[in-house]
């Protein structure tokens, strides 16, 4: 499935499909066009208008014929499911600003979420990869969705930022007064590898957590606690 858009200037959203010589073309609402290509929204959902236009702009709708001949059917939804999951989608230059600063934010969140700096081991700030977006020139595809291109785009930001995903494991223990209340949080924010509960009521367990998350946990732990909680780090065992 091809997911590009044209660059040329428009003043409509819509999707173009080029075949057999013939253009065919329907005017999208764009959010939704989007998610269908996804499998999140129905094919009326995703048309402003069900037509299929040679062309869309001056109004001027396709020859039947040729739809029948091309497509085996004049059923304008299911002629439009195609143009719009095997064509390219036209999008003015308003939304494609707004789906690539959407993307953008989404792929920095994930980043900072389970990235940390290689060299130092610290979390990575949103400007910092913000930065590194500008001096390494990364292209966002605005047309698929963030987890589906993180990998390339770490791929290209790396020169320009040091990054790791290691994973790290936690050695906590935190005493009897604490222990009850703090489960539910350190089970839902890492995964728990192995545990047991101590003879003193104490809670103990090695926790694992993405490079970038364990700063922030480990800060919310201590100010859960105040300070009163063991932690040693390590680094997922290598297999």
């Amino acid at each position: 499935m091809r997911q590009t858009y044209d660059k040329e200037k428009v003043s409509l959203n819509m999707a173009r499909l080029k075949t057999h010589g013939q253009n065919f073309e329907v005017v999208i609402e764009p959010d939704n066009a989007v998610k269908f290509r996804h499998g999140e929204a129905g094919i009326r959902e995703a048309l402003k208008a069900e037509h299929i236009y040679k062309d869309a702009i001056k109004g001027e709708l396709a020859n039947e014929h040729n739809m029948s001949k091309i497509f085996n059917t004049t059923d304008a939804l299911r002629i439009a499911e195609r143009i719009i999951k095997e064509g390219s989608i036209q999008v003015n230059d308003e939304y494609k600003d707004k789906l690539k600063s959407e993307n953008k934010k989404k792929i920095i969140e994930i980043i900072m979420k389970n990235a940390a700096d290689a060299n130092t081991g610290m979390p990575i700030t949103a400007t910092r990869i913000s930065n590194a977006f500008h001096e390494a020139k990364v292209h966002i595809d605005i047309f698929k969705r963030a987890e589906e291109q993180i990998d390339e785009v770490v791929n290209k930001l790396r020169p320009a930022l040091p990054l790791t995903f290691e994973k790290k494991i936690l050695d906590i223990r935190i005493p009897s007064n604490n222990a009850a209340r703090l489960y539910g949080f350190v089970n839902s924010n890492s995964k728990i590898l192995d545990q047991a509960w101590l003879s003193d009521g104490s809670w103990s367990c090695k926790a694992e957590l993405s490079a970038g998350m364990v700063s922030g946990f480990l800060d919310e732990l201590k100010s859960k606690t105040h300070g009163d909680v063991e932690v040693k780090i390590e680094d997922k065992p290598k297999k």
